[in-house]
């Protein structure tokens, strides 16, 4: 049986897990939608520097490398699923590679991108963290989830 300490760490984990890779996704979806609709100007000279030059498919990038993988892990993470760790870990190292990456092919820089790459630290260190506090406070022989309260 776990403590009521055990228990808290884990929900706060949960939650800070759920709450960053939510709002992440939501950024994701929202700046893609942006892209196809224009509503996310990036001017003539990052717009020709683009993949095949179309904002289509960099919204189509941006939904698949870090929209889906974010929202997977908010899934996973309120279900109290075991997979939610290693999904967690990846779509954070995925949306630090696409910041480092996105100013190379845009050709600029814009203060939001150091926000959302220690974002995706913030995510991968989250994921860790509730991975560590799973394994350590787990019966032998249990699966290491914690009961949702």
């Amino acid at each position: 049986m776990s403590s009521l300490s055990e228990r808290q760490t884990d929900r706060a984990l949960r939650a800070s897990l759920v709450g960053a890779t939510a709002y992440a996704a939501f950024c994701a979806f929202a700046g893609a939608i942006g892209l196809v609709g224009g509503g996310a100007g990036l001017g003539n000279e990052a717009g020709v520097r683009l993949l095949f030059a179309s904002p289509a498919f960099a919204a189509a990038m941006l939904t698949l490398l870090v929209g889906v993988p974010m929202s997977t892990t908010a899934a996973l993470t309120l279900r109290c699923d075991s997979r939610a760790t290693p999904v967690g870990i990846g779509g954070g190292l995925l949306l630090v590679s696409w910041i480092v990456v996105q100013p190379f092919v845009i050709g600029q820089f814009h203060w939001l991108q150091p926000v959302f790459g220690a974002l995706g630290v913030a995510v991968c260190v989250l994921a860790y963290r509730l991975h560590r506090h799973r394994a350590r406070h787990s019966a032998p022989g249990s699966t290491g989830l914690a009961v949702p309260a």
